[in-house]
């Protein structure tokens, strides 16, 4: 038989004074009923009178409140309360541990019913009011206004918390509407400092949109030696921004916040998306910072994530999602004010900055998009491409091909003039009073031609298939280049399409910085703007190399500058020695031709059948360049060692197997292509040679080597692979959507 548990051997268990002072005061009352949960079949630890005190509060379901009232009563008559640090901090501890076994047995009504206590009951008892007004806020010497505390009452409340990380609305908003009024100015309530990742929230300087204009990128605490007294406690910090992130935490403070407000221009309402925006956005971020958390802040990633696309869900149609992603009031930690004036969707920006693939891919989204993408930024008139059939789209691309130098010389004046003039809401032609629809001012044949010539590049597809055929003539006069149909023997002769490359280059590389310039505000950096920057400043880099080395080449054999193009017969790159700048300009003009050609890949992504294989590319290029890392640190160990272990040899005596480790450059090179046709001995000399045993420990590093590399490094980059693109295909479409909306935008 179990041993019965007698109130008065657990009574000397308990931690806290007053809820000893309670029982024993009150033992008629408290006695028989923690006898029958202590002899009950539930399981308590060594302080189970503690939890059975809290037990009876729990749940009393009673309207009196007895439990607390006679609690009240023992608080009253308690004379140390305010004065004895221990009878204080007693009351402190039950009042916190009241509140979170409320929260932990999720007992919402009792929760309510104990914070309806403490605010008309207990709160105004003035020795009470004082503590909390000491629990809660401090007041530093010299200073009239008191600063709030965050390890007391109501500051970053262990049960404020738990009941965030429950995401239980009811508790979060009955906790969150608690008030009580401590002195004339202070009227607290809980609520949880998340400022250590959210520095932006309390300074203007940490804003993105003001960095440039207020903080210089040298004066960083590193640079400047500037040390923290003791280190953060991030777990702490953490809890408290999980907690603020979920979605529970984010309506019941909306509703709050927003209750009773008249907004007005200058009012801005607290909007849980953009909160819950700005916590993705935050978690991305620390999640690169504090690598050891990286699990934790992916989880606020993917709750705020979900939490964001199920408010979108939420729309009943097109025309509130268009509401929903028109505005956000966070867009200025993220976005100037001039970029920001040029987002037609500014949620969808933040989004892509973000990588929420899955809220840009959401039907929504992609339905306003794709219209946008379709409408003229001027008239709001939208092309029927989806309804066209495939013959027909290809006939269209062929007259944007014939008209395109129309196209492009009506379009110059719109860019000097600073673009066409947007109108986010489109044009809609009017009713008459017959209720027909007024008909569109009529122009002559030769007027229509030339204002739809101007019009032409104000639909976003049909930039886009602008830019896509420049490219393809850049491409083109690239092939003539190589080629070099019109090249006179033994003279230099620069023909058209070498202007043309320069010329279009310069074009390229201006449209790139500048797309790099508003990224860089807005730190949504892209890969192909980088590539793009790279691949024009090669060429013009090369093209630049090979002038200055036919001047410094034919100025060599004594030709003036001013008679280099009728009179120099140096016009091979061979002629100029391999060390000359027309050799390295040929050669940097090659990658530049490579990567040409390779841009390509840019504009597959817009097609649902190339764009996830594009996709695909991208993401295992990042897998070989990880594992190119590891691969090169083994080529130089082993490299080395092989090389000064084969320094010890003598190979003359092998007249066709000399090893081929003489100097540090043949070794990497001998070590590098095997990988692409291993296990070679040959190359470590003949057996001819006298000096066996380096012989044979520099064979030995080599099989280590091919080992490593080749048998657990290659297998190992085939499965990372692998993984890659099952990856990929789980969810192409969706990153195939993410991806095309970035070239939309």
């Amino acid at each position: 038989m179990s041993k019965t548990r007698k109130v008065g051997d657990e009574l000397k268990r308990s931690r806290n004074q007053i809820i000893k002072d309670v029982i024993k005061n009150n033992h008629d009352f408290f006695d028989p009923r923690i006898e029958n949960r202590l002899n009950s079949h539930q399981s308590f630890n060594s302080n189970g009178i503690d939890e059975a005190f809290f037990d009876i509060i729990l749940e009393d379901e009673n309207d009196d409140c007895k439990p607390l009232e006679l609690l009240r009563t023992e608080i009253v008559n308690n004379g140390k309360i305010g004065f004895d640090t221990t009878c204080s901090d007693a009351l402190k501890t039950l009042l916190g541990d009241l509140l979170l076994e409320c929260v932990e047995k999720e007992k919402t009504l009792a929760l309510k019913k104990v914070l309806n206590w403490i605010q008309f009951k207990l709160a105004p008892i003035n020795k009470v009011k004082g503590l909390l007004k000491d629990w809660n806020y401090e007041k530093a010497i010299g200073v009239d206004r008191s600063t709030p505390k965050w390890n007391g009452l109501t500051g970053n409340s262990q049960a404020m918390i738990r009941a965030c990380e429950k995401d239980d609305f009811l508790m979060v908003s009955a906790l969150m509407n608690f008030r009580i009024h401590l002195t004339d100015q202070i009227e607290d309530t809980f609520r949880i400092d998340d400022s250590e990742f959210k520095p932006c929230e309390n300074d203007v300087r940490e804003q993105f949109k003001n960095r440039f204009t207020v903080r210089n990128f040298f004066a960083f605490p590193l640079s400047k030696r500037k040390y923290l007294e003791k280190a953060n406690d991030i777990l702490h910090h953490y809890n408290s921004f999980y907690a603020v992130s979920k979605p529970a935490y984010l309506i019941a403070r909306a509703e709050k916040e927003n209750k009773n407000k008249k907004f007005e221009m200058d009012v801005t309402p607290y909007d849980p998306i953009s909160e819950a925006f700005h916590n993705l956005h935050i978690a991305r971020i620390q999640s690169f910072r504090n690598v050891e958390y990286r699990n934790k802040f992916k989880t606020v990633k993917r709750e705020s994530k979900e939490f964001i696309v199920k408010m979108l869900d939420r729309c009943e149609n097109c025309e509130e999602a268009r509401l929903f992603l028109l505005q956000d009031y966070k867009i200025d930690h993220y976005f100037t004010d001039a970029m920001i004036d040029e987002m037609p969707y500014p949620r969808i920006e933040v989004a892509v900055a973000d990588k929420h693939e899955e809220f840009v891919a959401h039907d929504y989204c992609q339905q306003i998009l794709r219209e946008k993408w379709l409408q003229s930024d001027v008239t709001g008139e939208i092309m029927q491409w989806h309804s066209s059939k495939l013959y027909e789209k290809v006939f269209y691309f062929i007259d944007c091909v014939l008209l395109y130098p129309l196209h492009i010389l009506m379009y110059i004046p719109t860019v000097f003039c600073g673009g066409y003039p947007k109108n986010k809401e489109g044009y809609q032609r009017q009713k008459t009073p017959e209720g027909e629809m007024e008909e569109e001012t009529q122009f002559c044949c030769g007027l229509k031609l030339i204002r739809q010539s101007w019009l032409h590049l104000s639909f976003p597809i049909n930039r886009f298939i602008a830019n896509t055929i420049s490219h393809l003539l850049f491409l083109i006069i690239i092939v003539l280049n190589s080629e070099n149909p019109e090249d006179e023997d033994r003279k230099i002769d620069p023909d058209w399409y070498d202007f043309g490359i320069i010329v279009m280059a310069v074009g390229f590389l201006a449209t790139e910085c500048r797309d790099l310039w508003k990224r860089f505000k807005g730190k949504n950096f892209s890969f192909w703007n980088f590539f793009g920057i790279s691949l024009y400043l090669i060429l013009l880099g090369s093209k630049a190399t090979i002038v200055i080395g036919y001047v410094l080449g034919c100025g060599e054999e004594g030709i003036p500058f001013g008679r280099i193009l009728q009179d120099c017969k140096l016009d091979t790159p061979d002629e100029h020695g391999r060390n000359s700048p027309v050799v390295v300009g040929y050669s940097f003009l090659g990658i530049g031709i490579t990567m040409s050609f390779i841009k390509l890949i840019y504009f597959c992504q817009i097609d649902p059948t190339t764009g996830p294989i594009a996709i695909s590319i991208k993401k295992i290029v990042k897998d070989i360049v990880l594992v190119t890392v590891t691969h090169l640190i083994f080529l130089f160990s082993f490299g080395l060692g092989i090389y000064y272990i084969m320094q010890a040899t003598n190979d003359e005596k092998c007249d066709d197997g000399k090893h081929r480790f003489h100097t540090p450059g043949d070794s990497f090179k001998a070590l590098f292509w095997n990988l692409f046709d291993p296990g070679k001995i040959e190359q470590l000399g003949c057996k001819s040679i006298p000096e066996k045993a380096p012989r044979y420990l520099g064979m030995g590093l080599f099989f280590m080597f091919l080992l490593f590399n080749v048998v657990i490094l290659m297998n190992a980059l085939i499965a990372i692979m692998n993984s890659t693109l099952n990856a990929v295909n789980m969810d192409k479409i969706k990153q195939w959507k993410f991806a095309r909306t970035g070239i939309w935008l």
